[in-house]
């Protein structure tokens, strides 16, 4: 008997430490701050005791680093950081499980006065991995148009200068150029870290396009929005069909990467009301594994419907009204990328 509960005590503690890590590891990435994976690793256990006892984690039970693969048939290798750079993943053990005194867990029964304890040594790695990233933004006609400003009507943007017609450079103070700011926001935060994202850009409004395939070149993202931002043709707003266009950019198989967490950002502005709905392109979203998390700017944005959908493909959905907002939730997009146990 006592050995049958060693075993299982010793594969629940195993699932502790992976709880432990996958919560220090998404509070790792999502702050930097090593007292707050610490405070998250401690969290969990206390949501995932062993035999009725909490398994302890201090400092010394996490080790902070980076770890990376190089292709779909080699693993995920763990480096300790040797320096003060931000990493990609947290290792954690249950040494402080080891060296409790008293033990935390014991046999049920007496063991001939031995005092033997049940101390095993496990270890989990979460890892943010390698991140291949399709970037899809509503370019439609009321991205023309402030944030503040209701785009249902027929006057022109208030911004605009006389004259103004689509087709022209987009006016100041448009939600596009709003958008612009917050993309490059995000990719300040990609760029600082450790691994390599790819990232493509789709845009939508009646029509469908892909002005950057998928890119490690970040500055060729901004550089079609500012081509767009150049001359701005609106449109209506085919949700849909922008997620479509999506995928097939991620999923291409010249630049795509097997190996590699898919994960697409929608943002609109409005309601989707033309061309296949989001629903049906979130099915095939769903089929190849991809992520997603939606933004609506604005408050005439579908926020409800945007929420579910990114909802059915286990993402997050994030709502702004102004600029200062939105580059907010780019940016908090970029900190919670899903992670995965590597170890």
């Amino acid at each position: 008997i006592n050995i049958a509960y060693i075993e299982a005590a010793t594969a629940d503690v195993q699932m502790a430490v992976d709880a432990a890590a996958q919560a220090a590891g998404r509070a790792y990435i999502r702050t930097g701050d090593e007292s707050a994976a610490l405070s998250a690793a401690k969290e969990s256990a206390a949501r995932n005791p062993v035999s009725g006892q909490i398994i302890p984690f201090s400092a010394d039970d996490l080790e902070f680093g980076s770890s990376r693969r190089d292709s779909l048939e080699s693993p995920y290798v763990f480096s300790p950081l040797t320096n003060d750079a931000l990493g990609n993943a947290v290792r954690v053990s249950s040494r402080s499980l080891q060296s409790a005194d008293p033990p935390v867990l014991s046999p049920i029964f007496p063991t001939l006065g031995s005092g033997l304890a049940i101390r095993p040594l496990r270890t989990a790695v979460s890892t943010q991995g390698t991140l291949d990233v399709s970037l899809v933004l509503d370019r439609s006609g009321s991205m023309a148009y402030a944030s503040d400003e209701d785009s249902n009507t027929f006057d022109m943007p208030a911004h605009a200068p006389a004259g103004w017609q689509f087709g022209d450079p987009v006016p100041p103070r448009a939600r596009w150029l709003d958008t612009v700011a917050a993309v490059d926001a995000f990719l300040r935060v990609l760029d600082q870290t450790p691994q390599t994202e790819r990232l493509s850009l789709s845009t939508y409004a009646t029509e469908t396009s892909t002005g950057t395939m998928l890119t490690d070149r970040y500055p060729e993202v901004i550089a079609g929005m500012h081509s767009i931002s150049q001359s701005f043709t609106g449109g209506g707003t085919a949700i849909g069909q922008g997620m479509t266009e999506g995928l097939a950019a991620m999923t291409d198989p010249e630049r795509s990467r097997p190996y590699a967490i898919r994960v697409m950002v929608l943002m609109t502005d409005g309601q989707h009301n033309t061309g296949h709905g989001p629903e049906s392109a979130a099915w095939h979203l769903r089929k190849n594994g991809v992520t997603l998390f939606t933004v609506t700017f604005s408050d005439f944005a579908v926020q409800n419907r945007m929420r579910r959908v990114a909802r059915s493909c286990g993402g997050e959905h994030f709502h702004a009204t102004d600029a200062a907002q939105l580059q907010a939730a780019f940016e908090e997009i970029a900190h919670r990328f899903p992670s995965l146990l590597t170890e």
